[in-house]
């Protein structure tokens, strides 16, 4: 009978079981991993749409808040008035009705003295003045006598001398058989003025006694430099000099005296040419008229009294009257408001000044906000124009502005529009 052989294999439970455990386990890991990753997704998503929200919900925030600003410039109309009135220190308050504004007096003093030219010219001269020696030589010996005014030429032949006095010589004396020359020293001047005649030592003929035996034997010689001649033109005070330097100087003090009471006052008062009222004036110059000089001198002291006023009166008074003579719906722009004094006139037994000015003002007509704003809530810039062509001739140009930047119309809540008036310079 035949054999059957059979392979028979033990079970292994313990193998099954941990090859089914670590695929198991590895099914597990794997599902862990997954959903990490999803909800990684999801949170990251999440964010994503609460950003987007919150800008759109800030975006909704500010523009629910949308502001707009309405800058428009009006025409100006230009208004030209003279007026005149009175400025007297009799009133404390302005009086419109009568045309007269508050003044007050002030007093200063004021000492100076100031250099002036000479121009008148007079001539000054000297002739030069020295000793000669006189000589006598003449054989036989005879004494000489020159009659005043003898003249005495260089040895250069150019200058001439002469002596005021009556010369004497004394007879030459005979020594030796030799003839002892006699001489005299003469005090002499020469014959015409200036420095020319300051000459050095010299020796002298006598012009005098040319074509007689005594020319050659009467002579002088000078032993030291003739002195003290010049000529030239000096400056003088004149008369006319005198009288134009006082009135000079007058008219310096009190600019002086005026100067100094305008830095004493507050900027807002204001001194006409008129407003002196009282003035002490003393001059007088160092020098008479015929002083030989270049320069003089002059003094002076001044006080003065004036009358000032406050331009803010002026301005105050100047208001109203622009004021009465255009509509209520007209304003008065008064940061243009200005002057131009005409004419002034003091009167002295009154003690007050009559002012003759010019007012030139800017004005312009009122536009009702409220009314405005009403016709450009939720209106585009462009229909905003349209609307202030059309319904407001009086607006001469228009600036709009949005906030924020993506605002295209003006809200529909009139406190959120803002209305400002640029009236220029």
């Amino acid at each position: 009978m035949p054999q059957k052989i059979l392979d028979i294999l033990p079970p292994q439970p313990e193998l099954s079981k941990l090859k089914k455990g670590k695929i198991k386990n590895g099914d597990k890991n794997g599902d862990k991993r997954g959903d990490k990753k999803g909800k990684k997704r999801s949170s990251f998503l999440r964010k994503i749409v609460l950003v987007i929200a919150l800008f759109f919900g800030l975006i909704v925030l500010i523009s629910s808040r949308a502001q707009s600003e309405i800058t428009f410039q009006p025409i100006r109309d230009s208004l030209n008035i003279i007026e005149e009135l009175k400025i007297s220190p009799q009133v404390e308050d302005i009086d419109f009705g009568n045309k007269i504004i508050p003044a007050e007096f002030f007093e200063v003093e004021k000492e100076a003295w100031q250099e002036f030219i000479s121009t008148g010219e007079s001539s000054r001269e000297e002739k030069a003045q020295g000793v000669i020696r006189v000589y006598n030589s003449h054989n036989p010996p005879t004494p000489m006598t020159l009659k005043p005014e003898t003249r005495f030429l260089s040895s250069d032949g150019s200058k001439y001398f002469y002596s005021p006095e009556r010369i004497y010589i004394p007879a030459a004396k005979i020594e030796n058989n030799k003839i002892a020359p006699s001489f005299i020293d003469v005090q002499v001047k020469a014959m015409e003025a200036g420095e020319d005649y300051n000459i050095g030592p010299s020796k002298f003929s006598l012009p005098g006694l040319v074509g007689t035996v005594y020319y050659y034997t009467i002579y002088g010689e000078s032993s030291s430099p003739m002195t003290g001649g010049f000529k030239e033109q000096i400056k003088t005070v004149t008369e006319e000099n005198i009288e134009n330097a006082k009135n000079s100087l007058n008219e310096s003090l009190l600019k002086q005296a005026q100067d100094s009471l305008k830095e004493s006052l507050t900027k807002d008062f204001v001194l006409l040419p008129s407003a002196v009222f009282d003035k002490e004036l003393e001059s007088f110059c160092l020098q008479k008229a015929g002083t030989e000089t270049p320069q003089f001198i002059c003094q002076g002291k001044i006080k003065i009294k004036c009358l000032a006023f406050k331009e803010s009166s002026l301005k105050e008074i100047s208001k109203k009257f622009v004021l009465s003579q255009i509509s209520p719906l007209e304003k008065l722009i008064e940061e243009l408001l200005s002057f131009e004094y005409l004419q002034d006139k003091a009167d002295l037994e009154k003690e007050e000044i009559t002012l003759k000015f010019k007012i030139s003002a800017q004005t312009y007509k009122e536009i009702d906000e409220e009314t405005f704003k009403l016709q450009i809530k939720r209106k585009t810039q462009r229909e905003i124009e349209d609307i202030v062509f059309n319904n407001f001739p009086e607006i001469e140009k228009i600036k709009i502005k949005f906030w924020p930047f993506w605002i295209r119309r003006t809200s529909n809540n009139l406190d959120r529009i803002k209305i400002k008036l640029d009236l220029g310079g």
